[in-house]
């Protein structure tokens, strides 16, 4: 089984992109009473709900951490930088 966060198959965001027109699709049959509810939940706030009060969507929206170098590669990098000079450091 292959996790949504284990970068096999689909980026998250392709994934949301995808599921866009699924939940507007959904809402559709909700306003015109096919159906019930949406089972491809946006998530939310929901105010006076014990605990956090937050619902949690289908798929979690992902953020990518920016790269942060390692002892190593910061001590490979400093030699190559302070060849530059000292307005392209």
């Amino acid at each position: 089984m292959i996790s949504i966060d284990s970068g096999a198959g689909l980026a998250n965001a392709t994934i949301q992109q995808r599921l866009a027109p699924v939940r507007l699709f959904y809402d559709f049959l909700m306003e015109e009473g096919v159906r019930e509810s949406n089972p491809v939940g946006r998530g939310g706030y929901t105010p006076g709900r014990r605990g956090s009060g937050h619902q949690r969507g289908l798929v979690p929206r992902l953020t990518k951490l920016p790269w942060i170098p390692g002892e190593e590669q910061w001590l490979r990098i400093l030699p190559v930088a302070r060849r530059e000079s000292v307005r392209n450091r």
